[in-house]
């Protein structure tokens, strides 16, 4: 009992020294005068301009640029108040300057809508043009700001920072080289881990999952680095980790404070591939795996919700303007768990929508397969199917649960959510790899 009351309390100071660490780092880079960022914001929202609603990054492959949420960023970091610092990080404004807003709406239509200048009427209408806002509020032709307080946005530890001194497309080539320094160093320390044939495994999945092209989306390049660095430090520290709930906690946690919802699952999904691939080899028992992952699931589940809550309650405790947090909070949730999107007027049948990712993803597996039968010289053993691989097989289903159950969110915005997919497709390449390729000489 003592033990379990240690670890309790373990757990719960690390959360809120998270906690107050999330609150300082914010309130440091709320600190300096966003009128430094001027030029290149301006320089951005012409950027965006050019590229337009969401234009297409590969014809090809299909692949979207969220350049929608992109302005939402630039506005939400350009907007930020120096001189009131916590209510600024705490409300995250979009249209703010100090002697031109001049009105404030509430955090339940703040997501719902974006507001545009009307030339021909003379005054600012609701609309669904992110782009042209910004555009507007940078012209001073706005006097209504949003606020858009639910989510951390740690994002801004990076963004604002990086406007001092970069335009928004300056900083997309910087986090693709980012991206591309941790992809090779990932996939070298998954090689001495686990030798060639599984390193090519986590290499085409990234690929063909949309890591790259996450690198050119402000709202899902933070995660997407939050599970590379933790996936990386995993595996430096794999044969000395004790307490891997404990590290799956901490990403959990960090995850709500740095991402926009957008794929956050990856953070858990991938490392807990490495580790489960780790017992494998290991030789450890199925079942213990599987309490292991059902385990770990519910450890990153409580850390990643409850410091979205705390969010919501320290708002609600810190902060009185009429917005009540945990109540507009409690509503997303239900919103993003409906199963039709009655805002735009018609019935999607969302598992066509989940049909089609999946079924794009198991094209990329057989494409996979077969550069693995080659790089095999189509030698297959005779391995029966083990029953080791059930845990990584329920991982792989993990996205479409959370597809299934977050049936509103996966509708509207399938043109990320996509990359979810990203574990689906590596544990069935694994499993796949563990049944008819695997070398028993090789670790």
């Amino acid at each position: 009992m003592k033990k379990v009351i240690v670890k309790i309390l373990k757990y719960c100071i690390t959360f809120l020294s998270l906690i107050f660490i999330f609150n300082v780092l914010l309130y440091l880079v709320c600190l300096f005068d966003s009128n430094i960022l001027k030029k290149n914001v301006e320089e951005s929202s012409a950027i965006l301009k050019n590229e337009g609603y969401r234009y297409k990054l590969s014809n090809i492959f299909n692949i979207k640029n969220d350049t929608y949420t992109d302005a939402l960023i630039i506005n939400e970091v350009y907007s930020i108040e120096s001189e009131k610092p916590y209510l600024s990080y705490m409300k995250v404004k979009r249209n703010f300057k100090r002697g031109i807003s001049n009105f404030e709406a509430p955090e339940e239509g703040g997501e719902g809508f974006t507001v545009n200048y009307n030339e021909f009427e003379n005054k600012e209408i609701y609309s669904a043009d992110a782009i042209g806002e910004l555009e507007d509020f940078l012209n001073g032709k706005i006097h209504y700001s949003t606020i858009y307080a639910r989510y951390w946005h740690g994002y801004l530890l990076i963004y604002r920072p990086l406007l001092i001194l970069f335009n928004i497309l300056q900083i997309k080539h910087l986090l693709f080289a980012l991206y591309l320094i941790l992809f090779v160093y990932f996939l070298y320390l998954i090689h001495k881990q686990y030798r060639k044939n599984i390193c090519v495994i986590f290499g085409l999945s990234l690929v063909c999952s949309g890591y790259f092209s996450a690198s050119y989306s402000l709202s899902s390049s933070p995660v997407f680095l939050t599970m590379m660095i933790s996936c990386i430090y995993l595996l430096k520290k794999i044969n000395k980790i004790e307490n891997f709930s404990f590290f799956i906690f901490i990403v959990g946690c960090i995850t709500s404070f740095i991402d926009y919802l957008t794929v956050p699952l990856i953070s858990f999904g991938i490392p807990c591939a490495i580790y489960l691939l780790k017992m494998y080899d290991d030789n450890v028992d199925w079942k213990y795996c599987t309490i292991f992952l059902i385990k770990n699931s519910i450890v990153w589940a409580i850390g990643f919700i409850l410091t979205w809550f705390f969010k919501w309650m320290q708002f609600d405790l810190t902060i009185n303007d009429g917005n009540n947090m945990l109540n507009i909070g409690f509503s997303q949730i239900l919103f993003r768990t409906q199963r039709v999107n009655e805002a735009w007027g018609v019935d999607i049948n969302y598992f066509s929508v989940i049909y089609e990712i999946i079924s794009k993803s198991t094209l990329y597996i057989l494409l996979s397969i077969i550069i693995i039968m080659v790089l095999n010289k189509f030698k297959l053993t005779s391995n029966k199917i083990n029953k080791k691989i059930v845990p990584i097989f329920l991982l792989a289903l993990y996205p479409i649960a959370w597809y299934i159950v977050l049936a509103n969110h996966t509708i509207m915005h399938d043109f990320y959510t996509y990359r979810n997919s990203l574990i689906f497709m590596l544990c069935i390449l694994l499993c796949v790899y563990k049944i008819f390729f695997a070398n028993e000489v090789e670790k």
